[in-house]
């Protein structure tokens, strides 16, 4: 489906489509060029969408920004869900995306005004009648580009994401991260782990290699979350085909896909690390390590973090992306935490008591996750709840 219509006096013109195959070219045309983080590209949005995201009855809902001479001039990866008795429109990715943005040309630029008509010109083209934007988990700024969306009403996300300038020689990115204490006391975990076996880094290469250490990965995290007492999405049929097609039947293509990195001490993978590059930025979107006493107190993953690190030093690349939340390791290994904002755009009477009341709840869930002590009381109780 493709509508197309003017919003005089502007001249701007808004383009809906409901499935991905009619805004592929635009789509691939703004990737291209467009200061937009990994969790927008196509390589990761239709393999999540067709997997995880239709199964929780998410709709496309692809807006596209035209200029007076028809050039596409943003395009937004919107998707539309039931919930709480309402249509609420969203980035799609949804929590599995760590920075929620849109696709823009470079040098766009857009007055707030027009933006906020446009998106309610877009809902209206839908035929979806959603009631709410929740855009959540938006950078303000991404590769110095000033998000538009940052102008309309918005409010603190609860978390920041953590990311780190990268330089060619990692052993002085280490030693600009990481106190002498610190690594010094890597550098006796690692010997302690090589009394298992060499210790080194494996990337899947092949199909083989990656359902390896994807095997082990959902060994390890479900392990994780049991002794935790974490609800987890990770065994469901939806999330295991989500990882197959972008960790495995990918490999080897020139698309986007998910990378996947395993620690071995010998032939026992201990840790592993999945994530994507994109315009030299690479986002870690998920880890798990072996919690086998003897070796979880050699701290895998972190022996695991600086030896991708040191890769992804050495392949060039500017950022290391370690994503939204919180967590000792990320605060160690990224000098940035950069805000992040929620942008909460009521279309129905309905849409305005919602956000009244999620927007509070956003406010509260900061407040609580910005302090050391609530937080920890709330992670005591969410797994005291799930025990019984």
């Amino acid at each position: 489906m493709r509508d197309i219509e003017p919003s005089p006096p502007y001249t701007w013109t808004v383009e809906v489509h409901r499935d991905f195959q009619p805004a592929l070219d635009v789509w691939a045309g703004l990737e291209a060029c467009a200061p937009a983080s990994f969790y927008q590209t196509r390589g990761f949005i239709i393999p999540w969408y067709d997997t995880m995201g239709k199964a929780s009855g998410l709709k496309p809902f692809i807006t596209v920004l035209r200029d007076q001479y028809g050039d596409a001039g943003a395009l937004f990866p919107f998707g539309i869900r039931p919930a709480f008795g309402l249509q609420i429109a969203e980035f799609l990715g949804a929590k599995d995306s760590n920075a929620n943005i849109g696709l823009f040309r470079p040098g766009f630029s857009i007055a707030a005004d027009v933006l906020k008509r446009l998106m309610a010109d877009a809902a209206r083209l839908s035929g979806l009648t959603p009631d709410v934007y929740v855009l959540a988990n938006q950078p303000f700024r991404w590769e110095e580009f000033d998000n538009p969306l940052a102008a309309l009403p918005h409010q603190p996300s609860p978390s920041f994401c953590h990311s780190a300038r990268l330089i060619a020689d990692s052993e002085a990115f280490q030693k600009q991260q990481l106190s002498g204490d610190a690594r010094k006391k890597l550098r006796a975990k690692r010997r302690k782990l090589e009394e298992t076996g060499e210790v080194r880094l494996l990337t899947a290469r092949t199909p083989e290699e990656a359902e390896r250490l994807l095997d082990a990965f959902f060994v390890q995290k479900l392990q994780r979350f049991d002794e935790k007492n974490i609800a987890s999405g990770f065994d469901s049929p939806e999330a295991r085909a989500f990882f197959a097609r972008c960790c495995i039947s990918r490999i080897g293509k020139r698309e986007t896909s998910v990378e996947l990195h395993g620690l071995l001490a010998g032939d026992r993978i201990v840790a592993t690390y999945g994530g994507g590059v994109h315009r030299g930025r690479f986002h870690g979107m998920f880890n798990s390590f072996d919690m086998t006493p003897e070796i979880a107190r050699c701290s895998p993953g972190e022996v695991l973090l600086s030896l991708l690190v040191e890769s992804k030093c050495r392949q060039g690349l500017k950022a290391f992306d370690l994503g939204i939340g919180e967590g000792r390791y990320k605060s160690t290994w990224c000098d940035r935490a950069e805000p992040l904002f929620d942008t909460l755009v009521p279309l129905t009477a309905k849409g305005r008591i919602f956000v009244m009341a999620e927007a509070a709840r956003r406010r509260l869930k900061r407040a609580v996750k910005q302090n050391e002590r609530l937080w920890k009381l709330a992670q005591d109780l969410r797994a005291r709840l799930r025990l019984r």
